[in-house]
């Protein structure tokens, strides 16, 4: 199931869902929606004073979302930004979920599939997670995330 991080191609039954999805972007709306996309610039802004590279934001497809893709040097990262503002129910860290991450790997998956000039880059998730007040969250960065 991992084999494209490691540079392999997705597995074959990904390729027949991947084949009739499209991506897509999306714009926030409502106002929870308006504070995660706060949170993702204030990550974003945080990769990019940590030498990562733009290279799409909020993608979004029929197996998930993408928050941020960027380059860490020659690696694709994809990353999950999370924001909590309180630690009352565990915090930002933990509130990504075994099957929150299998749903951003089909997502990452559908990615690759459809932007053939990435395919053969290494690639890893990463998490961002902020905690408290967005106007000065603590911040924690989480690499290769697995399940």
């Amino acid at each position: 199931m991992w084999a494209w991080l490691k540079g392999g191609a997705p597995s074959s039954t990904t390729k027949s869902v991947v084949e009739s999805t499209a991506l897509r972007t999306y714009s926030p709306q409502a106002a929870r929606q308006k504070e995660g996309a706060r949170a993702e610039l204030l990550a974003q802004q945080h990769l990019l004073g940590c030498g990562l590279k733009p290279v799409k934001a909020n993608v979004a497809c029929a197996q998930g979302e993408i928050d941020l893709i960027m380059l860490d040097g020659d690696t694709l990262v994809f990353i999950e930004v999370r924001w909590r503002k309180s630690t009352a129910y565990g915090g930002a860290a933990v509130s990504v979920t075994p099957h929150k991450l299998a749903k951003l790997m089909r997502a990452c998956e559908m990615f690759l599939q459809h932007e053939p000039a990435w395919r053969d880059s290494p690639c890893r998730i990463d998490v961002l997670a902020l905690q408290g007040d967005l106007k000065a969250p603590s911040i924690e960065w989480l690499k290769n995330v697995t399940v």
